[in-house]
């Protein structure tokens, strides 16, 4: 991959039939210092029913992107993902920017988990839905993150592509095990068979696993964030996400639709709905 576009910076961690593409009023904001370039797109792959939720917006210097990747029988992933975006982004534009991030964000997943439990089927009987969620929150050069599940940040800086949260399946709770020597390398080989089923998601009885990071993740210039659901980076290598996003800098909305357009081309035959949101903060 080509990387002489940006210079001397290294990376460091703080720590379709249906698309759900919601747009709300914008922030009213004089000139910037910095700016934040937002692209989103959404497919439905080879199933039946879009079960995806994405939104994201730019206002100039503070930006906002949500992916959900809904779960259930019938429509209940459907349902429960855009219960959950609906309440996330409508609350984010009621409570911010006079509000403590890491907070609403822990705030808000308690609020969803409960809003999606709540939903009923046409017996009404509870629907048994749930979603992952990941948002991004972006104010000047400052980013938090929220995560429940599987679905993916990522950060591309320089040419690499890191993760920046954690994937809340059985294998992650296995690797726990096994460096804390509560199992055996042979029970861990045994149990990798289930280790895509999540123990955390929107929707669960009880809500404890929530990854939210304290401390702002200072971006540098050019950097870009990267939210998608499981079917972009089961049919994309992280190489090949980068490279197809570094191609088409600076427009994200191409870079978006760039990437579902390849992932509808390798047509997999399982090929899962597909939802992206890419940022790329530029300083003035």
């Amino acid at each position: 991959m080509k990387s002489d576009k940006k210079k001397d910076k290294n990376m460091e961690m703080n720590n379709a039939e249906d698309v759900t593409v919601q747009m709300v009023p914008q922030f009213p904001v004089s000139i910037p210092e910095h700016r934040i370039n937002v692209g989103v797109s959404s497919i439905i792959g080879a199933r039946k029913n879009q079960q995806d939720s994405v939104f994201g917006q730019s206002d100039g210097n503070r930006a906002f992107g949500v992916v959900c990747d809904g779960m259930g029988g019938m429509n209940g992933g459907e349902r429960a993902s855009q219960t959950a975006i609906r309440i996330l982004v409508e609350d984010y534009y009621k409570k911010m920017p006079n509000y403590d991030i890491p907070q609403f964000f822990l705030e808000e997943a308690d609020i969803m988990n409960s809003s999606v439990r709540e939903l009923k089927n046409e017996e009404g009987k509870p629907l048994g839905g749930g979603t992952t969620v990941v948002a991004v929150m972006i104010n000047q050069d400052e980013l938090y993150w929220l995560s429940v599940g599987d679905s993916r940040i990522y950060i591309i800086r320089d040419g690499q592509i890191l993760p920046m949260n954690e994937e809340h399946n059985y294998k992650m709770q296995l690797n726990q095990m096994l460096k804390a020597g509560q199992i055996s390398q042979e029970k861990y080989n045994s149990e990798l068979s289930q280790s895509e089923a999540l123990i955390s998601y929107i929707g669960i009885e009880e809500l404890k696993l929530i990854e939210v990071n304290r401390k702002a993740f200072r971006l540098l210039d050019q950097d870009v964030i990267v939210l998608c659901s499981d079917g972009l980076y089961r049919c994309l290598s992280e190489k090949e996400i980068a490279e197809l996003i570094y191609y088409e800098e600076p427009d994200m909305e191409r870079a978006a639709h760039r990437l579902t357009e390849i992932v509808e081309k390798r047509r997999i035959r399982s090929q899962d709905n597909t939802s992206i949101v890419v940022m790329q903060y530029t300083k003035s």
